[in-house]
């Protein structure tokens, strides 16, 4: 019997992550079990999930995946590297997953390994330091060290999966994990989780049993709008001292100094990115560093990994799994049981998010303590 682990933020769960859970146990058998490590509240992109990460695993659950632990917030709103290196970290953790499965564009197990060992040749650093000083951006300096060292053009290093497909293989690599890559096509037939965010209704984009929560979760007013966080993220940003920035993740070359600046003429965090935003720093990394300043993330936390397994969802297959498993972290099934930094910064981010909610009476601050697992029966 397999265990196949996958690395998601379900933001939100669609039709196509349903066709990947449904191909895999195609592939594997029905007998196969299916863990995710989910990311949070908050996303790669420095961003308010649209659901809470309790109603994502309850929606991934109902439609096939057997088993939902956390991916914790420094790795969740982290860069590629940091988020494939924690989501690795709690796969190889749990001890039993066979193979990681991931989107990849050109689903090309080869080619992405090759990228991923060109990133260990001895002349990679010096490459990129050149490509850095020419006075471009991290993923073009990226890009062009790699190609001149290939010798040939990378197109995988400008689409987003691929690229999560290198820092995979090299995350597990870094481990030295058992667990085997496994590259799969993306569904081009389902629009991605960013065209559906961007439509005011697309429960009609999603599994019924998807649609179900999260037509719930909205009804209840805890459908976040990110929007509602822009006055926090300003203040706090405006309030910060210069050493206060400079010890955000990401800050370097001045870059917390622009972000000081934008933050004192910005009425939006839209404008702020827009304002902070150059070739050099794209505007991911300025939101998750906004981000990192709301939430009181210190730098260094995602050149780590976990520290422990918490559990958001499961079936019957899920905690069998569970109880079979000799996993090397302690594993969190109730509040009451966690402890720790890292818990306390989900926790306290948790409870900032509610923040987003449109309904006031949804916006408690404690809702990372009250929370349980869902349960499939």
């Amino acid at each position: 019997m397999k265990t196949i682990g996958i690395i998601a933020e379900y933001n939100p769960f669609h039709k196509g992550h349903e066709a990947q859970l449904r191909l895999l146990r195609e592939r594997f058998g029905p007998d196969c079990r299916l863990v995710v490590a989910l990311g949070g509240c908050f996303t790669q992109r420095g961003e308010a999930a649209l659901f809470t990460k309790y109603a994502r695993a309850e929606a991934a659950v109902r439609c096939g995946a057997d088993l939902i632990l956390e991916l914790p917030l420094p790795w969740a709103a982290s860069s590629a590297e940091g988020f494939a290196r924690g989501g690795v970290g709690v796969l190889h953790a749990l001890g039993c997953v066979d193979a990681l499965a991931f989107g990849s564009e050109c689903a090309d197990l080869g080619k992405l390994a090759k990228i991923a060992d060109l990133t260990a040749d001895k002349a990679y650093d010096a490459r990129l330091r050149e490509a850095l000083a020419g006075g471009v951006g991290y993923a073009a300096a990226r890009q062009k060290a790699l190609e001149s060292l290939a010798g040939e053009a990378l197109p995988e290093l400008e689409a987003r999966n691929d690229i999560l497909g290198v820092e995979y293989l090299r995350a597990l690599k870094a481990r030295g994990s058992g667990i085997a890559p496994l590259p799969l096509p993306r569904f081009g037939e389902f629009p991605p989780a960013s065209a559906l965010r961007k439509k005011a209704d697309f429960f009609p984009d999603l599994p019924e049993g998807a649609a179900e929560v999260f037509r719930r979760e909205a009804a209840l007013g805890r459908r976040a709008e990110g929007e509602r966080l822009d006055a926090a993220i300003l203040a706090r940003l405006r309030s910060m001292t210069e050493t206060e920035l400079a010890a955000l993740p990401g800050a370097s070359e001045g870059l917390e100094n622009r972000l000081k600046k934008a933050s004192l003429t910005a009425g939006t965090v839209e404008e702020l990115v827009a304002h902070t935003t150059t070739k050099r720093y794209p505007a991911a990394r300025i939101r998750r560093m906004a981000l990192a300043a709301l939430l009181g993330i210190p730098a260094g936390l995602e050149k780590g990994t976990p520290p422990y397994l918490r559990v958001l969802g499961l079936n019957e297959k899920g905690a069998a799994l569970l109880h079979d498993a000799h996993p090397a972290l302690p594993v969190i099934t109730k509040p009451a049981d966690g402890r720790g930094e890292i818990f306390e910064l989900e926790a306290r981010a948790c409870g900032i998010y509610a923040l987003a909610f449109p309904d006031p009476a949804q916006r408690r601050g404690d809702m990372d303590y009250k929370a349980t697992p869902f349960v499939l029966k």
